[in-house]
């Protein structure tokens, strides 16, 4: 199976000694099968200063992090896009694609949880609220001939329904790890059929 990071490299509620923003790298794997849990995949991070924020740094945290990881990943996704040139660059410095996706949610989960423990404790904290996560509705595509369908059903599966994910044939994408959602195993998840010869 593909190993698969989420990466994020931003500013941070913190200041320095020289009163500039603290920068720093998160990447950690994400979750591909239905049981997975998100703390429990490789986990990186790295504080960096304003001053070297830039694409050759980024590159070399990510080395370091490959080198500390269990596998290189084959792919890199970041959900934020006016990051996207750098991340971009150091990506293709290592020969790794790296593509802007909403699917980060172990990142986020992640990075909700170090805004609440880790950067409070930390000299020089700032406590303001972080503007900078946006999603910019992307202009809409054609569907892919394979989509366009004769028929279609909304269904809905409860969350225990899909432990047996990785049995199913999955040819068009991955899995998706639902216990890091933290949701009750008789959740509805809303979903849609589309049938096609």
């Amino acid at each position: 199976m593909a190993t698969i990071w989420e990466l994020d490299f931003y500013s941070r509620p913190i200041i320095d000694e020289r009163e500039k923003k603290k920068w720093e790298v998160l990447i950690c794997e994400s979750p591909l099968n239905v049981g997975d849990k998100a703390e429990s995949l490789f986990r990186y991070s790295q504080f960096c200063s304003s001053s070297t924020v830039n694409s050759l740094w980024l590159a070399g945290a990510i080395k370091e992090a490959i080198a500390a990881a269990p596998k290189r990943p084959e792919k890199i996704r970041f959900f934020r896009r006016q990051m996207a040139n750098m991340i971009t660059k150091a990506c293709d410095d290592l020969d790794i694609p790296a593509a802007c996706s909403r699917r980060t949610l172990a990142l986020s989960l992640w990075l909700e949880e170090r805004m609440q423990n880790v950067y409070p404790a930390e000299p020089g904290y700032q406590p303001v609220v972080n503007p900078s996560v946006q999603f910019i509705p992307e202009t809409p595509v054609a569907l892919p001939d394979a989509l366009i369908g004769e028929k279609w059903a909304f269904v809905s599966l409860p969350i225990a329904a899909f432990d047996e994910m990785s049995e199913w044939d999955i040819g068009f994408g991955e899995a998706f790890g639902l216990p890091m959602t933290r949701l009750a195993p008789e959740t509805q998840i809303p979903g849609l059929i589309i049938y096609s010869s």
